[in-house]
């Protein structure tokens, strides 16, 4: 299955679900885009939580391309610090596995494929005292 997530120079717009540490529902929008460099790619991630000081939750990733069926990568998030993780490919998957480089949150993100133009983005963030956020998103190319 050939994926055009992260494999592809895009901008892809996201709209879905959040949900807090109490699992309370709110509707977000955002966007992805994904340029390639020789040595790197680059993956730069916003999801707008709306309200009347509208948060905006921000990721900057630079991805060392796969090589073996994995690519690390490293991630400059405003809140949470530096991020270190992993995609690996399996099937209709792009799988991560990510950590802060302190220590202090895990969690996990699925991309799944739905088609060549469309993703269902689901991730999880913990603390060691428990979750603190989740969300689905459908990721739609431009």
């Amino acid at each position: 299955m050939k994926h055009t997530f992260l494999f592809t120079e895009n901008t892809w717009n996201a709209s879905g679900t959040y949900y807090d540490e109490n699992n309370k529902p709110v509707e977000v929008t955002g966007e992805s885009t994904v340029t390639h460099l020789k040595k790197a790619w680059f993956l730069d991630c916003s999801l707008i939580l709306p309200g009347e000081n509208p948060v905006k939750l921000k990721n900057e990733y630079e991805i060392v391309p796969l090589k073996k069926g994995v690519a690390s990568w490293k991630a400059e998030n405003p809140a949470l610090g530096t991020l270190l993780g992993s995609f690996a490919v399996v099937e209709d998957c792009i799988i991560s596995l990510f950590s802060s480089q302190k220590g202090d949150y895990f969690g996990t993100e699925f991309y799944t494929r739905i088609n060549e133009t469309e993703y269902i983005w689901k991730s999880v963030l913990f603390s060691p005292t428990g979750k603190i956020s989740s969300w689905s998103v459908r990721l739609t190319r431009e």
